[in-house]
């Protein structure tokens, strides 16, 4: 019984050591994290900020600045090599060689963005981005932060090298189709590619919607073995999909073999008889991304109180491969199908107003001032002025550095001026209503006040309310009723209900 008693006491104390260990491991682990994340926030404050200028460096300055400040890091993690357990100290290693080296990776695409010049890596450079492809198989890194945002950088780059051969030019969806490619190509292990895979068919669905995706849905959801990814994305697909079947889709233009669609979302025709007033809702997603169904919730609601609605999609970069200047075109074309659809729909032709959040706000502003860059297929005797347009954290500048890729590949940048609306001050018939927050990011306040102050002084009918406090998103989140409600008043004074 002594025996018996000893051995439990035994492992007792080897247990509580066992656990006073793991406890003083973690309290070290969570010290060296608290001090890690201290040397960080100026760094990555440092990096955030000036990824124009940093990038602007020739490729020896550049190397040596990051060097210089992956340094800090090292030597702190360097410092703790012997209280921090070997995997610890192994996968920060790791961790912070895949964050520097995601810079290094996408330094060449920066600064020819930003330069015009473009270069190839040097093979130090290169060597050290090589030592990491021999990690990307390995299904237990996509755990870790900085494996993910690595290899989100390395798809982008490897795509844009596939969106660059034109293989995929015409077809719909092109981003998602170069993404799926490298994906296909890059990834061995089943899991990973599971993995990458469905992030890329949730974001697309997501930020792009569901039309012309049958092909790349039905692979995955046939070949997928991991159940809780096939359950994420079909949910995800079908309810896209129910979304557009709540309402008309029409074919407003057909372009380049692409069909693009008007979804309208219409009054009751016993309660509403007149000629209604007319919403056209552009999205957002930097002439990038988005898709009409962000506002189909939004425009049944405008369709309960009266008002023919419709939500547009316009050629964008991650569909067609396009920029800003076919996107104005759509826009022109569509308020011009909608005058001349007018009977059809019960329209109130003279009561046309264009809406539009970041980029479509920029859409409908350039409805309303630009006379040129119209379709060589529109019947330009229809008017592609809208009569009112409400902006919301509208884009003003497209000459500035962030937007240098509009005209990547256009020989005569001062292209772009023709499509800006700070250089297209001019008299306009139109009813302005912008919205902005005042603390904006991606849009400068600056920037929607100095367009106010200039059309203000040629005498237009615009009105600009700031939103205190606001970043860009304003008509999400808690400065959203506020937004709705300047509407909904701006609405009421001029009658548009």
């Amino acid at each position: 019984m002594h025996i018996k008693y000893a051995l439990i006491l035994l492992l007792v104390i080897i247990q509580s050591c066992k656990t006073n260990k793991t406890a003083e491991d973690e309290s070290i682990k969570s010290i060296f994290y608290q001090e890690q994340r201290a040397f960080g926030k100026p760094i990555l404050n440092y990096l955030y900020n000036n990824v124009y200028a940093l990038n602007s460096l020739n490729e020896i300055a550049f190397t040596e600045k990051l060097d210089s400040l992956q340094s800090i890091i090292t030597t702190h993690l360097t410092n703790h090599k012997n209280k921090l357990d070997k995997k610890t100290y192994t996968n920060e290693q790791f961790a912070i060689k895949l964050f520097f080296d995601k810079y290094i990776l996408e330094y060449p695409l920066y600064h020819e963005e930003f330069t015009g010049e473009e270069i190839i890596l040097s093979e130090n450079n290169l060597s050290k981005l090589n030592e990491n492809l021999k990690e990307f198989n390995h299904a237990n890194l996509l755990s870790s932060r900085d494996y993910i945002v690595y290899m989100e950088a390395y798809i982008k780059i490897e795509a844009i090298k596939i969106l660059e051969s034109f293989i995929f030019s015409n077809l719909d969806n092109q981003q998602l189709n170069a993404n799926w490619n490298v994906i296909e190509s890059t990834f061995t292990n089943h899991a990973v590619s599971d993995f990458w895979k469905q992030e890329y068919l949730y974001d697309h669905i997501d930020n792009m919607g569901i039309k012309n995706i049958g092909n790349l849905y039905t692979n995955f959801i046939n070949s997928c073995k991991t159940p809780e990814y096939i359950t994420k994305i079909s949910e995800l697909y079908e309810s896209q999909k129910k979304g557009r079947e709540s309402h008309i889709i029409e074919t407003y233009k057909e372009i380049d073999g692409y069909e693009l669609e008007m979804h309208l979302f219409l009054p009751d025709a016993e309660k509403f008889k007149e000629e209604r007033t007319t919403m056209v809702h552009f999205h957002g997603g930097s002439w990038s991304q988005g898709k009409p169904d962000w506002f189909f919730e939004t425009g049944q609601e405008y369709a309960k109180q009266g008002l023919v609605v419709a939500a547009v999609e316009y050629r964008i970069k991650g569909k067609q491969g396009t920029y800003p200047f076919e996107s104005i075109k759509d826009a022109k074309s569509a308020i011009r199908w909608l005058r001349e659809n007018a009977t059809k729909y019960n329209i109130d032709p003279n009561k046309i107003i264009a809406t539009g959040n970041s980029a479509g706000g920029h859409l409908c502003l350039a409805t309303a001032l630009i006379k040129n860059w119209n379709e060589e297929t529109d019947n330009l005797e229809i008017n592609a002025v809208p009569d009112v347009i409400i902006v919301n954290s509208g884009v003003y500048d497209l000459t500035n550095n962030q937007n240098k890729w509009i005209v990547e590949n256009i020989v005569n940048k001062d292209l772009v001026k023709e499509i800006s609306p700070n250089h297209l001050i001019a008299k306009s018939a139109t009813k302005m209503l912008l919205i902005h927050g005042e603390k904006d990011m991606n849009c400068s306040y600056g920037s929607a006040e100095y367009f106010y102050n200039e059309m203000k002084l040629l005498d237009n009918d615009i009105e600009l309310h700031t939103i205190k406090g606001a970043d860009h998103w304003i008509w999400l989140g808690r400065h959203s009723a506020e937004v709705a409600k300047i509407t909904r008043e701006y609405m009421e004074k001029l009658n548009l209900k």
